[in-house]
């Protein structure tokens, strides 16, 4: 055998393999998969890998929701509860019945450095205890009778 004789088996055996695995056996591969998706046996296997799939999808969404948006969720709340709470002391402090509630305004500078969700309760028992100290002179006639006897 000579060298050219060699030299053109080496291109026919390299053009042929080439051509096998590089065209036809992709093209036959991707026939193949085509005609199984068609069909009936399919459909089951594809809903079960589907739903494997959203399923990740769903863990890795609720994974990035904690650990990106409820800490500045907590922080966004923590920032407007604060900010609420320092705006309703200087508010307390602007009116005259604010000026004698030195007692709410004082419990108000006390929750500024405490939770959000602490702060969002005090802001419910504020207006209770405002309202009790508006009925404080009732409360000052019953002492005054000391047990219905008038002193």
């Amino acid at each position: 055998m000579t060298d050219n004789t060699f030299f053109v088996i080496w291109l026919v055996s390299f053009f042929l393999y080439f051509v096998i695995y590089t065209f036809w056996i992709p093209y036959r591969t991707q026939v193949r998969i085509e005609q199984w998706l068609r069909s009936e046996d399919s459909d089951d296997t594809l809903l079960l890998s589907l739903g494997v799939i959203v399923k990740s999808i769903r863990e890795q969404a609720l994974h990035d929701f904690e650990e990106f948006m409820l800490p500045r969720a907590r922080e966004s709340l923590t920032k407007f509860w604060s900010g609420a709470m320092g705006n309703a002391v200087k508010e307390i402090g602007k009116t005259e019945e604010g000026s004698k509630l030195s007692m709410l305004s004082s419990m108000a500078q006390d929750l500024s450095g405490q939770p959000w969700y602490v702060q969002a309760m005090a802001t419910k028992f504020l207006p209770i205890i405002e309202n009790a100290t508006k009925t404080q002179g009732s409360a000052k006639k019953t002492l005054e009778k000391g047990l219905g006897i008038r002193k």
